[in-house]
């Protein structure tokens, strides 16, 4: 599979600050990685581009697409046959009849699409900046794993406290529990179809 495009670019790092001067190649991948966590938590590549994916069919008039949002269709098999009577609507197909008889066992259906956003929201690249900001900052510090367990230093009367279990911070490019809900909550797909029968 070819990498994608990150949903940032040294462009977007210039306009929000963020200085990465004689580490542009670190800046470069920290923008790949950073752009891959936030797929991964959001569920779907959020970016523009051509999919094509395999979904088994359901006793159903509609059959939901996983990416969103789907803005064009080029081609549709069902158990290997090229078919024409269905119609986009949103992020789904609709068919007059199902795309699998009731009772029986699915079959697949492959979807050629295109899906994702363009330009890709402002506030994931403001995103993606700040923890590619993150991580260059921390590699200035070491790198990651360097003062993992540091939660703050004092020097008056020399002072360290430490994190403890799952608030220790090995990378500080990882997504926050709270970031990976918003972006599954925001761009997820739904888990199941209810379908519309006739």
């Amino acid at each position: 599979m070819a990498e994608m495009t990150p949903l940032a670019t040294m462009n977007d790092l210039d306009s929000y600050h963020v200085g990465y001067t004689g580490q542009e190649k670190l800046a470069e991948k920290l923008l790949q990685s950073v752009s891959a966590s936030i797929r991964s938590a959001a569920g779907q590549p959020i970016s523009s581009g051509t999919y094509t994916v395999t979904i088994p069919s359901e006793a159903s008039r509609k059959l939901d697409l996983p990416t969103r949002p789907v803005t064009g269709v080029s081609s549709v098999t069902l158990d290997g046959e090229a078919i024409t009577d269905w119609t986009l609507l949103g992020n789904a197909l609709y068919r007059e009849g199902m795309w699998h008889t009731p009772g029986q066992v699915p079959v697949p259906v492959t979807v050629t699409f295109t899906a994702g956003y363009i330009p890709v929201p402002e506030d994931i690249v403001r995103l993606v900046c700040s923890f590619v900001s993150a991580g260059l900052v921390q590699d200035e510090a070491g790198g990651p794993g360097a003062h993992r367990d540091m939660a703050y230093e004092r020097i008056d009367d020399g002072q360290v406290g430490y994190r403890q279990g799952t608030d220790e911070v090995v990378d500080a490019t990882e997504l926050p529990k709270a970031t990976r809900d918003m972006l599954r909550a925001r761009f997820g797909s739904p888990g199941i179809s209810i379908g519309v029968f006739r």
